[in-house]
Parts: structure tokens; sequence; C-alpha cells
């Protein structure tokens, strides 16, 4: 009796169930069918055809003229008319005429002196060898200390050599020169190819000297304080300025001194305005002497200028 009262009650629950249960909806695969806008001829994109473009005509390059008779200088990258030398003199000139303003020095661009009314002078300094060591650094540090700028007319070995002294100079502001390579012999002795590449060979150790902040050197002052024409002739065209002095003494013997008191002197001497100084420091007698003077003239409203 109990089995079949169990059994009643299990077909009962399974009745129950399959009441409940909700058949599964199928899917719809059926999709609305897409639209496409229409699209007038005139909407149609049409390929763009491509228009070839004309490229500008290349400009013949303009052939270099090189002057008659003239010849090109490399490390300038520059003609000079060579063909003229012939025809100058080849007279010595020597620095006793530096006062005098003649027809070759206007005609070459020669500076002797400076024309003005203010009492403004200019102080050279040819440096050729560092006969007594020290003398550089002892000059560098008069002029600093009195805020003075100079021109230095540097001799090539002197650059190949001191190479550090001549940066110095450079630091402090002063202007740099050509003053030759060897300082012999004379200029006035040489031929033009030789006197040219003196000047090159003397560029060329300043380049190396300075590295980046090399800039090529515009004055010039010839060696021995003797020249000619051909001579101011070439370095005009080289483009250089020929700067000569009109006032100066006998201090480039090394051998020679002659102490504090003559050098002072003969400074005091040649004071006049516009005056170009011409000093070496081969001896201890100008780096002596020229603190003193210096201190005068400034004192006396003076000033000092560089090319």
């Amino acid at each position: 009796m109990r089995k079949i009262i169990a059994l009643f009650f299990i077909l009962l629950t399974v009745l129950n169930l399959s009441c409940c249960v909700k058949p599964t909806e199928q899917p719809s695969f059926t999709h609305a069918p897409t639209v496409m806008p229409e699209v007038s001829p005139t909407e149609i994109i049409q390929p763009t055809e491509s228009i070839p473009t004309k490229e500008p005509a290349t400009p013949s390059p303009t052939p270099t003229v090189i002057p008659p008779g003239s010849t090109y200088i490399e490390f300038y990258d520059l003609y000079a008319d060579l063909t003229k030398t012939g025809e100058m003199k080849k007279d010595t000139i020597h620095w006793s005429e530096k006062g005098q303003r003649t027809e070759v020095f206007d005609k070459h661009n020669v500076i002797t002196t400076i024309d003005t009314e203010e009492k403004v002078m200019y102080l050279t300094f040819n440096l050729g060898y560092e006969h007594v060591r020290g003398n550089t650094e002892k000059l560098l540090e008069i002029l600093k200390s009195r805020n003075i700028s100079a021109t230095f007319f540097l001799v090539g070995e002197f650059i190949e050599v001191f190479p550090e002294k001549v940066r110095a100079i450079y630091a402090d502001g002063h202007t740099l020169g050509a003053h030759s390579y060897y300082h012999i012999p004379p200029s006035h002795t040489m031929t033009d190819e030789e006197y040219i590449e003196d000047f090159i060979k003397t560029e060329k150790l300043l380049k190396i000297a300075l590295d980046s902040d090399y800039k090529r050197m515009r004055y010039y002052r010839p060696i021995s304080g003797e020249y000619c024409e051909r001579d101011l002739y070439i370095a005009k065209a080289l483009g250089y300025t020929t700067v000569l002095f009109d006032a100066t003494y006998s201090d480039w013997n090394r051998t020679v001194i002659n102490g504090y008191e003559y050098a002072y002197n003969e400074l005091v001497k040649d004071i006049h305005k516009g005056a170009i100084y011409q000093l070496h420091i081969v001896t201890p007698d100008n780096i002596e002497a020229l603190p003193v003077f210096l201190d005068e003239l400034i004192g006396d409203g003076w000033m000092f200028k560089a090319f």
C-alpha cells in the first residue's frame, strides 16, 4: 500500500513540472533589407586624372669671370692681378718716411697716422720672439688692468711656437695683425709667389692656434721697416690694410737693455694726437716703463684704441 501511495506522488510531481516549462522560442533569421540611398549621376565621383606639371627650367650657371692676367689664390678665394707688379717700383721705402703721406700710400690704402683732434692714440706691438719669458703675459696684464685694447702684429713663428700666448691675446679682445712668417728676408726681396705664400703660411698657423675662433687677419705691417710699392699692392689685393707708425724708437734690439728711464723718455717724446706707437717687448724696458707712461696719459684724459 505504501509503495502505491509513493508512486502516486511521484507521478503527480512530474505532471506539475511539465506544466510550468514554457516552450523555447525559435530565433528569427529574417532581417529587414538594407535600403541604399539613391545617388544622382552628378554625385558619382569620377577618377581624378593627374595633370602633368612642368618643372621649372634650371638656369644655366653663370660662368666665373676670371680677370685677365689674374692669379687665383685658393686660401683667400680671390683673384689678384699680378701682371701689374712688374710695372711697380721695387725701390725700398724705409720706415723713416713713416710720417709722409705719399701718392703710393694713398693709392694702396696705407695707414701712417690718424688725423684727429681727440686725445687718442693707438698702441701696436710687434711680437716675433719671446726673448724674455713672461713678457707677453706681463704686457697683457698691464693693458687689461687699464682696460686698454691694442693691436698685435704677429710673426708666424711666434704663432707656431706659442699658440697659447696667441689665444690669450685674442681672448683679451686685442686685434691681431700679420707681420710675416720668418721676419727675414725683407719682403721686397721676395718673388710675388713667395710673398703671397708668406701671408698664407702665417694665416694657416693662426687658424690652427685659434681653431673655431679663427678669423682671418685684416691688418699687416711690413718687416724690418722696409718695403716697396709691390708689397703694398699685394697686401691690399689680399684684403689687408698696411699699418705703419709715427711713434717709435729702437726698442727692438734684444741685446741692448737701456733701462726704465730711457724707455720712458722715448715714449714721452712721441706723444701727439692720433699717434700710432710701434713697440717691442724683447727686453724689460717697455714692460717697466709702460705702466707709468699709460697712467700719466689716462690721468690727462687720453684714450687708447685698437685697429
